[in-house]
């Protein structure tokens, strides 16, 4: 791979994160993020949650080379942090933005709103707030982006605690669609990814399968991306952490390598998780099949020297345990980044997308053009 160079996105001087691109049926390209306020001289840290979170994007007109700063709306709920959209235009055009909620109320009144849920899963955050997460909502364009459609919040049968989504629908050759999600399913258990399917161009979803979980709760599997091989072989990759809520655990030090599991039957069952030696990474990791016919796939390092990296792979990722690692970059001041997500260009130019800081303290949506 060829490291054409970096390339910033979108900066306001916000706290701005979890970058996720499509090319529209217009050809437009879009890259959504979650944006919030900058909260780090108010808290003295940086914080994922906040009542101003909502979910935006920006146009570039150019195929890629040049985004708009005007910020477009999906998303903005009082009392709610939006975040993490994902995008995914079908084959007839519509546009469908996945996200996922934390639910605020005012600090004290978790456990009367929640329950068992918030004393296992809530947390309190700047002696200003009692948050849980509030569960999967999407909405949908039939314009390509210009009005959208909030379809509420997701009920998935079976969880009592709600689930989130940080990962792209697959749209299967038979016509459903299949969207990853992840959360534990019951207090007491660590988090598991399973799938979403809707027979109805994403009007309606219900529960189709669990991808990954273990019972002994060792691991967490997380925040689960999905990549539909060559061969029909639907495949999970799931960014995996020990168990990062028992007392005095530090949770950068939790994170462990890539696992997988494998559907041979559109997603209605998986094998076995297993895991990929030496392939560690920090954030979701992101498949994206490029004309050549091989497979990028991309992760965050937050571990120094902190970066993006990623792997270029056989069209079956079979080989990803062996592929070499790529650096993209490394020079990043500290381990708040990545989500890195990549989309290939007209040219054939591929443009990898994630957050990151910069030398002021201030995050940023940036982008890595690469070539092979």
């Amino acid at each position: 791979m060829e490291i054409l160079g970096h390339k910033l996105l979108y900066r306001d001087g916000e706290y701005v994160a979890f970058p996720n691109m499509e090319r529209l049926a217009d050809g437009t390209v879009i890259c959504a993020f979650r944006h919030a306020k900058e909260r780090q001289k108010e808290y003295g840290k940086v914080t994922h949650v906040d009542p101003t979170a909502k979910d935006v994007y920006i146009i570039s007109r150019d195929g890629g080379k040049t985004f708009e700063q005007e910020l477009n709306l999906i998303i903005d709920e009082e009392n709610v942090s939006n975040q993490d959209p994902c995008m995914k235009v079908l084959s007839d055009g519509r546009v469908i933005a996945t996200y996922f909620r934390w639910s605020l109320v005012p600090i004290g009144q978790g456990e009367a709103v929640w329950g068992e849920a918030f004393k296992s899963f809530g947390r309190s955050l700047h002696g200003k707030y009692d948050c849980l997460n509030g569960g999967v909502g999407y909405s949908i364009s039939d314009d390509n982006g210009k009005t959208w459609r909030a379809m509420g919040k997701i009920e998935v049968e079976g969880c009592e605690v709600e689930p989130a989504v940080r990962g792209n629908i697959v749209e299967m050759p038979e016509g459903y669609l299949l969207m990853p999600y992840y959360g534990a399913k019951r207090v007491g258990e660590l988090s598991r990814s399973g799938l979403l399917r809707s027979d109805d161009r994403g009007e309606s979803w219900y529960y189709y399968s669990d991808m990954a979980f273990d019972p002994t709760c060792q691991k967490n599997y997380l925040e689960p991306g999905l990549f539909l091989t060559d061969s029909g072989r639907l495949l999970g990759l799931f960014r995996t952490q020990s168990d990062f809520g028992k007392p005095g655990v530090d949770f950068e030090q939790t994170y462990l390598n890539l696992h997988m599991a494998a559907s041979d039957d559109g997603g209605k069952t998986f094998g076995p998780v297993y895991e990929i030696e030496n392939l560690w990474g920090s954030s979701p990791f992101h498949a994206l099949r490029l004309k050549s016919g091989k497979v990028l796939v991309t992760y965050g390092w937050r571990k120094e020297p902190f970066g993006i990296r990623a792997r270029l792979c056989n069209g079956e990722l079979s080989d990803i345990a062996e592929a070499e690692e790529i650096i993209l970059r490394d020079d990043a001041p500290d381990g708040d980044l990545g989500y890195p997500h990549s989309i290939q260009l007209e040219d054939g130019t591929i443009l990898v997308s994630y957050y990151i800081d910069g030398e002021d303290g201030i995050r940023r949506i940036e982008a890595t053009y690469i070539k092979e």
